[in-house]
């Protein structure tokens, strides 16, 4: 095993420790979006959910960098990373669906409501 170590290259050692920081990157999103109080007020569960998006990306800004320039289309920055990142939690994070079914009785709340006046 320590010759395959050995005889690795920079860039894939790189692209390993990118993966891997990926990896904790949406782990730590994901227990951190497990603790989102899904009774509290939508504005509570939009600033809770913001509040683990902003920490996961500050702890793992390699992982948000790489994740930012793969290849896709030509949305913001945030929107993209936004993208990937559901994409990823949907994937591999239980307690992310309930979240985003959450946010999204939240924003439709917020819709009706600007409909009404």
């Amino acid at each position: 095993m320590l010759c395959l170590g050995a005889t690795a290259s920079p860039s894939t050692a790189q692209s390993t420790a990118v993966r891997s920081d990926e990896k904790a990157l949406v782990e730590e999103l994901c227990g951190c979006v497990g603790a989102v109080d899904l009774a509290a007020s939508n504005t509570t569960v939009e600033r809770q959910v913001r509040g683990c998006l902003e920490e996961a990306v500050l702890r793992h800004p390699a992982a948000a960098r790489s994740m930012l320039e793969r290849p896709g289309a030509g949305a913001s920055a945030g929107y993209k990373l936004g993208q990937l990142l559901g994409e990823a939690l949907d994937r591999t994070c239980e307690a992310f669906g309930a979240v985003r079914d959450r946010l999204r009785q939240a924003h439709d709340a917020q819709l009706l409501k600007k409909g009404s006046t």
